[in-house]
């Protein structure tokens, strides 16, 4: 009898410390019991976007245009082989619906994140993540002359250290940063990033010339940017639920960690406004977007802050948070002369909202 409850007890204990504490914790780290509160601005009006979602979106100031990363993604979590593009919207005037900008794409185009590198002679370099189902993870490159309306691709990226691209930053015409949302190489390791939050993911860093890869530890990154002045690299973390911050040296290369700002929410894209704040989207209950994934008519909240930094402290403010029902899985807000345009992973639509109080 006492041999039994013995091995009761060494089974008891392998189960609590394999299974569940290892799921307690990653119900805590999901935020599995937070409830959305309803902060949205007087007036939000729906674009309507048939080609897809807009997973990202950055804007184009000097033409005065958002650039959307589209997808029909709610096929894609469906199974379905579709196709992306990347669109524009007019920022002014009353002409709302989304225009062609690319002359044309490399075969398998299916987008996720983009950036947009203007030269002080005016030439634009657009940068976009390929998940390409013939040719594996890469990074196309577009680009568009002063005075030329559709942007042209011109080059293709690739490397080993492409595990699964997120989201990018163009630094200058021919370099860049790109983060992974995972670095796992098996089932056992992707569990210990999933349910532990262990950081296994890999920035990357194009000088120009070669790839590096300068970080090998967040906690599964889908965000990147770089402030205004470009000293500052900005980096999200979406199971780590908080934004590094790195020094850049003259040369662009990565310097040292400066800051972390905690957020309560994975971290999704990071953008920065002509302020130099950082507009980031948080998915503040990771196990309702799960079920959004499996079943569109469950809702996924949404969540956009606002992040000043200051030298003392950093201010956080939240300027929309939604249960879902007005756009679930928000994953990028961008902020553009009082207007904020929030997009998401999975809804056809984008969200122009109006700020009123900005400050």
């Amino acid at each position: 009898m006492k041999k039994i409850l013995k091995i009761f007890l060494i089974l008891f204990f392998v189960v609590l410390i394999l299974i569940v504490i290892p799921s307690i914790i990653f119900l805590i780290n999901a935020n599995a019991f937070r409830e959305a509160k309803d902060i949205i601005p007087e007036v939000c009006e729906e674009i309507e976007i048939p080609q897809g979602s807009a997973e990202d979106i950055q804007i184009d100031r000097e033409n005065r245009l958002a650039l959307l990363s589209v997808m029909d993604r709610r096929s894609t979590v469906e199974g379905k082989k579709v196709q992306g593009t990347i669109l524009g919207i007019k920022l002014d005037g009353d002409e709302q619906k989304p225009i062609r900008i690319l002359s044309g794409h490399p075969e398998d185009f299916r987008p996720h994140g983009l950036s947009l590198f203007t030269s002080d002679q005016g030439v634009q370099s657009l940068f976009v993540i390929n998940h390409s189902t013939l040719n594996g993870e890469r990074i196309e490159l577009f680009e568009r002359n002063v005075n030329e309306n559709l942007f042209s691709h011109v080059r293709t990226f690739q490397s080993e250290q492409f595990i699964k691209l997120n989201d990018l930053v163009a630094v200058s015409p021919e370099k860049f940063y790109v983060v992974n949302d995972t670095g796992a190489e098996n089932t056992f390791e992707r569990a210990l990033e999933m349910m532990l939050s262990v950081g296994m993911s890999a920035l990357v860093y194009f000088d120009g010339d070669s790839f590096i890869s300068p970080l090998k530890d967040l906690k599964s990154s889908a965000g990147i940017n770089i402030s205004l002045d470009q000293d500052k690299l900005y980096i999200g973390e979406s199971l780590g639920k908080s934004i590094r911050i790195y020094g850049l040296n003259n040369d662009l290369s990565l310097g040292i960690l400066q800051d972390t700002i905690d957020l309560n929410g994975g971290v999704d894209n990071i953008d920065v406004d002509e302020e130099n704040n950082i507009w980031v989207a948080n998915h503040i209950n990771s196990i309702s977007l799960i079920k959004h994934f499996i079943n569109k008519e469950e809702y996924a909240p949404t969540q956009i802050q606002r992040v000043t930094i200051n030298d003392s402290q950093n201010i956080i403010k939240t300027f929309f948070e939604n249960d879902g029902s007005l756009i679930s899985a928000g994953s990028v807000g961008v902020y553009d002369k009082n207007s904020l345009l929030i997009g998401s992973i999975t809804e056809k639509k984008i969200l122009k909202c109006t700020l009123t109080f900005y400050y």
